[in-house]
């Protein structure tokens, strides 16, 4: 049994005529008797009765009409309900970075898109690139931002561009002494106390001391990017932070570093193999032509 024989009989019902029936349900009169007659012997009794070129419904017909047309409306129902789904999927786009560009570089991307997008909506989620990485391969999310590509190799079907770089800079809070400074060697810091960004990093001061040159006193660490700019402003300590425009300039002294260091590179990933949607595809430009001005003004 099947929901085509459902249908044939639901049809065949309403107008008592296989000739009436098969043309409404665009099939010869023989092929939708066959349909009609196989329905019978599964149920093991006669759905119809003839009377010449007529026939009438049973009383087992009638029993099982009802069911019939209330399991052909709850499909309908579900195809509508899963029609749905997808029109609403299709507005959701799914991003996930690393831990710092999701607290920084991201926020920004997103709402200058949904500025143009009031439809839109973003899942997003905070992961290690070997995470992103087995995620876009598998289809769950449709783009990820990363610093490291060492590992993309690995991933013949990830596609990646390099979309940003953003320098560091030092964030004091207004009442610290190096505040009106407009340059600082990391040198000058040896003996300050550190609000270190935790970035997963197993082991944070090992980190922050390969790249600032030497260990560090660090005070407290964070893995929310507002809890680290509200212990600076309070003046717990400093941080060596992304400069991007989320910082608040308000109660924030935003200082540049004389020392060499190397700019942090943000990429783009996706998976080529998965053809997107309108709305993803918008974003997808959007970010590719954020890359663009950003390299054109450098």
């Amino acid at each position: 049994m099947n929901l085509q024989q459902l249908e044939y009989f639901k049809v065949v019902s309403q107008t008592n005529h296989f000739t009436t029936a098969s043309n409404i349900l665009s099939i010869t009169q023989p092929a939708l008797s066959k349909a009609i007659s196989k329905l019978e012997e599964e149920l093991e009794v006669k759905l119809f009765e003839r009377e010449g070129r007529n026939i009438k419904i049973t009383k087992y017909g009638e029993t099982f009409l009802k069911y019939a047309e209330s399991a052909l409306n709850d499909v309908e129902r579900g195809i509508e309900k899963i029609q749905d789904m997808k029109k609403n999927n299709d507005n959701v786009i799914s991003i996930v970075s690393t831990y710092c560009i999701g607290a920084t570089y991201i926020p920004f991307l997103i709402s200058n898109f949904l500025n143009n997008h009031t439809d839109v909506k973003f899942n997003f989620n905070n992961q290690s690139t070997e995470k992103i990485l087995r995620d876009l391969k598998d289809g769950k999310v449709n783009f990820g931002f990363f610093d490291n590509i060492e590992k993309i190799n690995d991933y013949p079907e990830i596609e990646s561009v390099l979309v940003k770089k953003e320098e560091y800079v030092l964030i004091v809070p207004k009442n610290h002494h190096l505040a009106n400074k407009e340059e600082v060697y990391l040198s000058d810091l040896k003996n300050e106390y550190f609000i270190a960004y935790n970035d997963k990093c197993s082991d944070v001061e090992k980190c922050y001391s390969d790249f600032i040159g030497y260990t560090p006193k660090i005070y407290a660490e964070p893995s929310e990017s507002s809890i680290l700019s509200g212990l600076v402003a309070a003046g717990a300590g400093i941080a060596i932070i992304l400069n991007t425009p989320l910082i608040n300039t308000n109660k924030i002294s935003v200082i540049k570093i004389k020392d060499k260091i190397d700019d942090k590179s943000i990429y783009m990933v996706w998976n080529k193999n998965i053809i997107h949607n309108k709305n993803k595809m918008e974003f997808k430009n959007y970010a590719l032509n954020m890359s663009k001005r950003w390299r054109d003004c450098r």
